[in-house]
């Protein structure tokens, strides 16, 4: 697993020095978002009025300084390598799962072309979650982070949303990592399942190790990306100053 990690981070870092990944783009966008095609980010799934949520948090991966470069480079090249890489990822607002109504995003994988040319996946933004998540010193990451500190709202959704598009773009790099994606999501589901039932008769040992394994799994994929949306934070609170 340690390989898988080691080209994880070099991956996220890849995407994000790139300044080229983040190619000039029409507005409004003209790429599969919106168009319809078969790739890229997709919307089809929202709805009237989730859409038009949706529209202000693209309105920020968007926006550029006067200059006519991106305001949020980080968010736009994350964007750009998710939209322009062939695979369809839905965009959804509405969790169907209830057992994980606490996660203010997700990103997953729900199928694997062996071709490892169009992998499907899902960006969820837990728009209730976000709004509600607290900015105070509990919320004070072990790196000193605090999530959405000094965003408004729709700065907020695009934190998460780049959050999101990091996992992604690892997720889709290959069909290798589609695959392991898919398997630990899995894995980790059934995990929290049997955690949940567990719980009240006392965890077992066996049990126990195992889901600290998984914990300690996540964190170690967690913190590239985690990285990433500390960096999407640093540019989305500089571009709500006045300019």
């Amino acid at each position: 697993m340690g390989i898988h990690l080691l080209a994880m981070g070099v991956a996220l870092a890849l995407v994000l020095s790139d300044p080229l990944v983040a190619q000039e783009r029409p507005w409004p966008p003209r790429g599969p978002a919106l168009l319809g095609a078969s790739g890229g980010i997709r919307t089809d799934r929202l709805s009237r009025k989730e859409l038009k949520t949706w529209e202000k948090v693209v309105a920020i991966v968007m926006a550029e300084g006067p200059d006519g470069k991106p305001l949020h480079p980080t968010l736009r090249a994350l964007w750009d390598a998710v939209d322009m890489s062939g695979h369809a990822v839905y965009v959804e607002m509405r969790d169907p799962k209830a057992r994980l109504s606490y996660l203010a995003g997700r990103f997953a994988i729900t199928s694997v072309d062996p071709e490892g040319k169009a992998h499907v996946g899902i960006i969820m933004l837990n728009l209730r979650i976000i709004d509600k998540a607290s900015t105070g010193r509990a919320a004070k990451r072990a790196n000193g982070f605090i999530p959405f500190e000094g965003l408004g709202q729709k700065e907020r959704y695009a934190e998460v949303l780049g959050h999101e598009l990091a996992h992604a773009v690892w997720s889709l790099a290959d069909t290798e990592r589609a695959r392991l994606a898919q398997r630990l999501q899995g894995e980790m589901e059934r995990q929290m399942r049997m955690l949940l039932t567990a719980r009240a008769q006392g965890l077992g040992a066996e049990l126990q190790e195992h889901v600290g394994e998984l914990d300690r799994l996540s964190r170690a994929l967690e913190e590239p990306v985690e990285a990433a949306e500390m960096v999407i934070w640093e540019e989305l609170k500089a571009g709500q100053r006045p300019r």
